[in-house]
Order: C-alpha cells, then sequence, then structure tokens
C-alpha cells in the first residue's frame, strides 16, 4: 500500500501522483460511476476531478462543476490535517481515508447508487470548522451536488475538538450536544436534518 510521504508534498502531487497510487490497489465496483471534486484554495492549490467508472479512476486537474461532491479546503487546512494533527476526528478521520486505501478497501461499504444521488440532489455547500483543537481552527467544506460553488456557505456548523472526540467515542450523544449549544449549525438547518436523514436511511 503506497504510504504518504512524512513531509509535506504539494496539492498536485497528492492529487495527481498519490491518489491514484492509492485508488490503484482499491477494489472499485464496476457498476459504479462517480464524479468527486477537490478544491483546494491557496498557494499552489487548484481543482481536480476524480472519476471512478467502470472499476478504474481517473484524476484530472479540472473545473469540478460536474462533480457530486466536492471537497473544499484552504491548502494550509489541507496540509494540518495531514501532517500536523489539525481536525480532530475529522481530521483524522479524511488523513485515514485519503491515505490509508479505505476507498474500496476490504472493509469500507461500497458506494451506494441510490444514496449519492439523493445527496447530490441537495445542493449546496455545508462548512464545518473545529474550534479550540491542536494548532488552532481547522475547517473543511462540502458541496453537494454539481454547479458552481456558492460565494459562502450554506450551512456552516461549528464544534470544538473535545466534543467531537466525545461523540466518536459515544460519552456524547449528538443530540444533546446540538441541544446545548456545544454544535452550532447556522444557515440552512433543514439541509444538515435532510443529509442526516439520507445517511441514516443508507445505514438502516
Amino acid at each position: 500500500m503506497p504510504k504518504l510521504s512524512s513531509e509535506p508534498i504539494s496539492p498536485k502531487e497528492f492529487m495527481e501522483e498519490f491518489i491514484p497510487s492509492v485508488i490503484a490497489e482499491a477494489t472499485l465496483d464496476a457498476e459504479i460511476d462517480i464524479k468527486l471534486g477537490v478544491k483546494i484554495d491557496g498557494g499552489g492549490g487548484g481543482e481536480w476531478l476524480v472519476h471512478i467508472s467502470g472499476g478504474s479512476c481517473k484524476v484530472d486537474e479540472a473545473a469540478r462543476d460536474e462533480a457530486a461532491f466536492t471537497l473544499v479546503q484552504t491548502v494550509e487546512d489541507w496540509r494540518g490535517a495531514l501532517w500536523e494533527g489539525r481536525g480532530g476526528v475529522f481530521g483524522q478521520q479524511a488523513s485515514a481515508l485519503l491515505t490509508s486505501g479505505a476507498i474500496g478497501g476490504e472493509n469500507a461499504p461500497p458506494p451506494n447508487a441510490q444514496v449519492i444521488e439523493q445527496l447530490a440532489a441537495l445542493g449546496g455547500l455545508i462548512q464545518i470548522t473545529v474550534t479550540e483543537g491542536e494548532g488552532g481552527d481547522w475547517s473543511t467544506g462540502i458541496k453537494l451536488g454539481p454547479g458552481a460553488l456558492p460565494d459562502a456557505p450554506t450551512t456552516e456548523v461549528n464544534i470544538a475538538a473535545a466534543d467531537a472526540e466525545a461523540m466518536q467515542s459515544g460519552t456524547l450523544d449528538p443530540m444533546q450536544a446540538f441541544m446545548s449549544g456545544k454544535i452550532q449549525v447556522m444557515g440552512d438547518m433543514a439541509l444538515m436534518m435532510q443529509m442526516q436523514a439520507i445517511a441514516m436511511q443508507a445505514g438502516s
């Protein structure tokens, strides 16, 4: 399995060399046809389109307008999750997914085409910010559906690193965290509820 360099590399090298080498060793469903986008803002950043189809994957430096989902981050936050331990459990999950071959791996659930279509149809940009964590605040954005990125997030979610870790470990109930204000949601709350409903349905 390809290993990520212990020293930071450029977004271009990561997307066009490392990611393809990881996915090349994954088991991909030949029935899946999906386009995913990555937009990394800042010096050395760019836009990439990841097309998984027919059991293979192609990564191009291209506009992500056709993507069903797009990961949106600054160069600083992207690098922070992969090499600096930033982002708490969210950063850890993103790092593990991208660097361990979890995509299409033996323990990874196969993508559900219906769920992908339902989530992509929601539209909007959700920005998650982890506060009070190692190295300062850390953010990641998820653009649902194709089309241009909005000028501002549709929905913003803020949570402290310690509370996110407590939810992952099961010592903090997500609903209790929300009702007590430990999870702060601003903007279109209905978008978050719709996304959660689809995710819960997929997991049942």
